[in-house]
């Protein structure tokens, strides 16, 4: 380290130490402190007492340029406020066997803060940060912050409400840069990938006259590598921004799906005389989802399984049900995937070590989150513990009580349930309403908790969706005063909690506040999943009717 970053260093930390003492100078300082934090992003809104208390739980940091504040991978110990200058947030990227290089994902100014996930049950830091100059920064012990959240639950609701506004904006802000990027970059791709294509179909079709079989050969390979290097294109674009679009789930056969994805990757299988099998049972019950999107993960699947399968392999798809879900199970005869990386191969941009195929390791990162959409889940199992080599995959997606989302489904008490659904953002309350109004069900709006309270008196639904986070009354005290409606013996509207909030938190927090449970009787957190979302309406409107009728 060179003497003057070393000597502004010391110079820093003696003026923070100088906060401990009890003289004008200390006074000074905390001042500024205290200052710094009421400018914050996240801090804003605490008391003067409050902002006390923070500071005595703070230090400071100084960094030069170029110099790592923390790695991704450590444990998360501290939250930061910059108190001037600039830090580079940075993610390692891995394409292909042999390149790895960090990406900055974003870069912070004088005022924003970085370092959250201390707060957080893993407390392990997913990038890395450096100074891109030099740096003063204000360093919050976590765990000091996370039980000045358990003995002040004030402090713990005003810096959560900023956290979730914070993330959610730059996330937002983050996702729509990148898809706008992406999807230029994506265009000036494809579009002559397209031409290339297209030429060679020409002339692999014979319209220009006879080829003989080594340029058949050759312009053959040099096709399938363009094919490849779309696909490439087409899931970097899919990685910063997957649409899936409440309006566009639909009634869609498994079967069908698989169907039509085995012809799709059926070339490269006969190529390699790789055998696939369909044992996927003919009755096996229909979902709810986005057809596109789901054989775009199941053709995903069998490509990989065919691409990582050597010669006069098989692979095999099956299916099986539990009393929830219906799975797709996708079986081969490949190399495998070693025990220590099957907890990352969903992860972006991430290969295993074994084999040599081509790509970037974006596909299982594509199909996870494409079923994730969906309410379900995906996994890997190797070796195949039926066959005790290869890889297994299973996607679950959740059964969908679909008599009881037509119009004629007779006696179900679900049936043209009156549903109140209270979000203050327009988008989100017009697609929960698109799901809910095509299961059957009567539906009014509110933008916020004083709304919903109003409408739950006047017009008493025989269900209420609350968002937690809106203006003029949050969604936590619309349940206190829920809570308070039935002990005065008003009658007990069920309530269903859809939140962009963790459940773990909101009922940390509401005990907290209150001493006693979050009284929802159901939590789901954003985006919704639309089968997800009928499936707990139906629940609990079915539980209330059946308490009705006992």
């Amino acid at each position: 380290m060179g003497l003057r970053k070393l000597a502004a260093r010391n110079t820093l930390y003696l003026q923070m130490a100088q906060t401990r003492d009890k003289g004008p100078m200390a006074q000074t300082r905390d001042q500024e402190m205290t200052a710094i934090l009421r400018q914050s992003q996240m801090f804003w809104r605490l008391s003067d007492d409050q902002l006390d208390k923070l500071v005595a739980i703070s230090d400071g940091e100084c960094h030069g340029p170029g110099e790592s504040i923390f790695a991704a991978g450590d444990s998360a110990r501290k939250v930061y406020v910059i108190v001037e200058g600039r830090v580079a947030l940075e993610m390692a990227i891995r394409i292909g066997s042999r390149t790895r290089k960090q990406a900055t994902i974003d870069v912070l100014g004088a005022g924003e803060v970085f370092g959250w996930s201390a707060l957080t049950e893993k407390r392990i830091l997913t990038m890395s940060a450096v100074a891109t100059e030099n740096t003063r920064l204000l360093a919050l012990d976590g765990d000091d912050l996370r039980n000045l959240w358990n003995e002040d639950a004030d402090i713990c609701r005003k810096m959560a409400d900023e956290l979730v506004n914070l993330v959610s904006d730059r996330l937002a802000h983050t996702k729509r840069t990148l898809a706008h990027v992406l999807g230029v970059a994506s265009h000036d791709l494809r579009a002559p990938l397209a031409t290339v294509q297209s030429c060679l179909d020409v002339l692999l079709g014979g319209f220009t006259g006879e080829l003989n079989s080594k340029q058949i050969e050759l312009l053959a390979g040099s096709r399938q590598r363009i094919s490849d290097l779309m696909s490439l294109t087409d899931n970097v674009l899919d990685i910063s921004y997957i649409e899936i679009r409440q309006v566009d789930f639909e009634k869609t056969s498994l079967l069908e799906l698989v169907e039509k994805s085995i012809a799709d990757v059926q070339g490269i299988a006969v190529r390699k005389n790789i055998q696939i099998e369909n044992h996927v049972a003919p009755a096996l019950p229909p979902i709810l989802g986005v057809p596109k999107r789901l054989r775009q993960v199941i053709m995903n699947l069998l490509s990989n399984a065919v691409k990582y399968t050597p010669a006069d392999g098989k692979v095999t798809v099956h299916s099986s049900e539990t009393d929830d879900s219906v799975q797709l199970h996708i079986t081969d005869t490949g190399i495998g995937i070693a025990t220590e990386e099957l907890a990352r191969v969903f992860d972006d941009f991430y290969r295993g070590s074994r084999g040599d195929a081509e790509g970037a390791g974006l596909g299982l990162s594509i199909a996870k989150k494409i079923i994730e959409s969906h309410g379900g889940l995906i996994w890997a199992e190797s070796p195949c513990p039926e066959t005790g080599i290869g890889t297994k995959l299973t996607i679950a997606l959740p059964k969908v009580a679909l008599a009881a989302t037509k119009a004629d489904s007779g006696r179900s008490v679900t049936t043209g349930a009156r549903i109140l659904v209270a979000d203050d953002d327009p988008e989100m309350l017009r697609a929960t309403t698109l799901v809910l109004e095509s299961g059957g069900f009567q539906i009014s709006a509110a933008r916020d908790g004083i709304e919903a309270l109003s409408k739950v008196e006047a017009d008493k639904p025989d269900l209420l969706i609350l968002d937690l986070m809106m203006p003029e009354m949050d969604g936590f005290e619309v349940l206190k005063r829920l809570g308070e409606r039935k002990r005065t013996g008003r009658g007990r509207i069920p309530v269903l909690v859809l939140s962009a909030v963790r459940e773990g938190s909101s009922r940390r927090r509401y005990e907290l506040e209150t001493s006693s449970d979050l009284g929802a009787d159901g939590y789901l957190e954003k985006p919704i999943s639309p089968p997800l979302l009928l499936n707990e309406v139906n629940r609990i409107l079915t539980e209330k009717g059946s308490k009705i009728c006992h």
